[in-house]
């Protein structure tokens, strides 16, 4: 489940055709063991001590579903296991700090779960997250009280919004924007459903743009070659006035995703604003393309650390990550509002050997999961969907 992608009933089938064709002998175990397994584990993960003689890296963030909870999430790591220099954090990496089911979310909720996390790994030394308005309210009132801990914004999310203010602003933008989705909305039911642009997404849509612009570009190349497909001309041939602005548009994507990619294997430190001017190499003149440059420059300078060989880490990539795993792990549950499985967190991070697994489960019994479910969750979403279809039939 955790490396394979395989579902709960999935994995148990596989086991059972192991042992079936005579390649394995063993008592195979139901789908609902290999949950309780998982949940065990997770929950573990959650409770067990963690080190508190080494500062800490936290990474915060919530994800939503359907229904009324917001599950607020703290991934860590202590600063000296960070890989500065050799790669992206990875799930290995972490250790699930805290994990709370939220109904409602605002700074001052927010401040006492990190005060409750801190229980765990001691007063952070730094907190990355997204610019959310209660994240950000409540981490910014917990780091004023604790002047050990900095707080960093991921910096992909701060890249994307420079971009959505230098482009908004722009009409050409709004007008290729516009033109894409309707030239989409013609094609969709169509024979020429092939030629359709990748779909704008209805939130952060400017934490996925390369797609639009990608597109766009490889269509420009293709009406440009020799025989172009006919039908391309007939949609597309208004993509030509673009030429120059996607040009433009492409190059100042591509200054935030450098400084995307490279903060985020090499971290930010006290040198990170001449390492990317090398990078960056010669820019544009370009009013909008000065703006985001000074832009980043300004989110470097700011949030770098001061003291000399200490490195914060700028972003929180991993816990979406996590997120997207989560809900794999899920499957069709994931559109019935958090559940129980969300305790599955906990097994998705760290490396666990042989003998912790055994010891996880040893320590853990099932009914300890149960009453975290009942503490925290309450009915679910499905749960609730199950009473009242059973209701409405008799």
């Amino acid at each position: 489940m955790l490396h394979a992608g395989s579902s709960l009933r999935g994995a148990a089938a596989t086991l059972a055709t192991f042992v079936q064709q005579g390649w394995a002998d063993f008592a195979v175990p139901a789908f609902s063991t290999i949950r309780s397994w998982l949940l065990r584990v997770g929950y573990h993960a959650l409770t067990r001590p963690l080190d508190k003689s080494q500062p800490w890296l936290w990474l915060v963030d919530h994800t939503i579903q359907i229904g009324s909870l917001k599950l607020l999430v703290i991934l860590g790591c202590p600063m000296s296991q960070v890989p500065f220099g050799e790669r992206a954090l990875q799930l290995s990496d972490l250790q699930l700090v805290a994990l709370v089911p939220m109904e409602k979310s605002n700074g001052d909720l927010v401040e006492i779960e990190l005060e409750n996390a801190a229980r765990r790994t001691g007063v952070p030394r730094q907190i990355a997250s997204d610019s959310g308005s209660d994240l950000k309210k409540g981490i910014a009132d917990y780091c004023e009280l604790r002047p050990q801990t900095t707080w960093v914004p991921d910096v992909a999310h701060v890249g994307a919004n420079l971009l959505e203010q230098a482009w908004s602003e722009q009409p050409h933008w709004q007008k290729f924007i516009e033109e894409l989705q309707f030239t989409s909305s013609k094609l969709r039911q169509t024979k020429s459903a092939f030629l359709l642009a990748p779909r704008m997404r209805s939130k952060a849509r400017f934490m996925n743009v390369s797609s639009q612009l990608r597109f766009a570009q490889r269509v420009l190349n293709h009406l440009a070659s020799e025989s172009p497909c006919a039908k391309a001309v007939e949609h597309y041939g208004w993509l030509k006035e673009y030429r120059d602005d996607l040009t433009t548009w492409t190059r100042e994507h591509k200054l935030v995703q450098v400084t995307i990619d490279r903060v985020r294997v090499q971290g930010l430190h006290s040198g990170t604003v001449s390492e990317l001017e090398s990078v960056w190499g010669e820019m544009d003149t370009r009013a909008s393309t000065v703006r985001i440059a000074a832009g980043l420059r300004a989110y470097v300078t700011r949030y770098a650390p001061r003291t000399a060989g200490e490195r914060f880490v700028a972003s929180t990539e991993i816990v979406e990550s996590s997120f997207g795993k989560l809900k794999r792990i899920e499957g069709q549950q994931s559109g019935d509002g958090l559940t129980v499985l969300s305790l599955a967190m906990g097994a998705m991070v760290g490396v666990s050997s042989e003998p912790e697994i055994r010891d996880a489960l040893e320590s853990t019994p099932h009914k300890q999961v149960d009453r975290w479910a009942e503490r925290m969750l309450g009915h679910s979403v499905q749960w609730l969907r199950r009473q009242f279809l059973g209701a409405a039939k008799s």
